[in-house]
């Protein structure tokens, strides 16, 4: 187990290493664009700095897709790629081999997800100029007069200080969600692989497989949730969602132990 840790880390080291540089050095430039937004008051740096909090933004809710898909616990490189015999006869379990690679898959996202929280909390003092509104304080300055390290200030206070319990609930639920979509992934490659022999996977084929994979555990898991919506006053309202978070939970354990199985009974090399 701890050699497949090791092989796996030094495959995807590179990667991670490169893709953090690249976010980093964006939410740091926008950040910083944000900054002198906030020193300055002039609109027209404050309209760019909004832009580049939106593309901030939307590089930060990109990390999961991209972890997701191109990181090192996705199987379809391990499944169909030229020397894919290689890794599949590794004198590992293959419950070992996906386990090795999911944990580093998650270890992956925290990696990139963690520091892009910290990057984007510079960018929220810059928004209440341009809002001119505040949402519990979390990303719009409550206190026009403020500067800008006491905006900042204000934001690690109600995140940490006042919600923290809320806060670590939710980075517990992005945990487990992702390793539930990472585990119906590799469970929809290794269903097709085999099943399906070809020598590359069909992506309207998998993507139909992931339909249904997806469909029961959202219908499941979002049962209810309508009865809900009006509970959430702040982020320690986050507990009232651990009743459909398990359910979501049970199919990521059972996608897991189906994509092991096929891994080792039903896979050719």
């Amino acid at each position: 187990m701890k050699a497949t840790f090791k092989q796996e880390w030094k495959a995807s080291k590179s990667r991670i290493l490169y893709t953090s540089l690249v976010i980093a050095i964006v939410l740091l430039g926008a950040a910083l664009t944000n900054f002198i937004a906030f020193q300055t008051k002039s609109n027209h740096v404050t309209f760019f700095g909004m832009f580049m909090y939106s593309v901030g933004i939307f590089c930060t809710l990109a990390i999961p897709i991209y972890a997701l898909v191109r990181g090192s616990g996705n199987l379809r490189p391990l499944l169909f790629s030229d020397t894919n015999y290689l890794m599949l006869l590794v004198p590992e379990h293959s419950y070992t081999l996906l386990l090795a690679k999911q944990l580093i898959n998650l270890a992956e996202y925290l990696i990139y997800v963690i520091p892009a929280a910290f990057y984007l909390s510079f960018m929220g003092p810059t928004a209440g100029l341009s809002m001119h509104t505040t949402l519990n304080g979390i990303l719009y300055n409550a206190n026009p007069g403020s500067t800008y390290w006491e905006s900042v200030k204000s934001i690690y206070k109600y995140v940490f200080v006042d919600n923290w319990a809320g806060v670590l609930q939710l980075l517990v639920m992005a945990i487990i969600m992702f390793a539930v979509l990472q585990a119906a992934i590799n469970c929809a490659y290794a269903l097709y692989s085999a099943f399906i022999h070809t020598k590359r996977p069909n992506k309207f084929l998998i993507l139909v497989i992931l339909f249904f994979l997806f469909y029961i555990p959202i219908r499941l898991g979002f049962l209810g949730i309508d009865q809900v919506k009006y509970q959430i006053q702040n982020l320690n309202s986050a507990v009232i969602f651990w009743n459909y978070i398990w359910r979501f939970a049970v199919f990521g354990a059972v996608y897991f132990f189906l994509t092991g199985w096929l891994m080792e009974n039903k896979i050719e090399v």
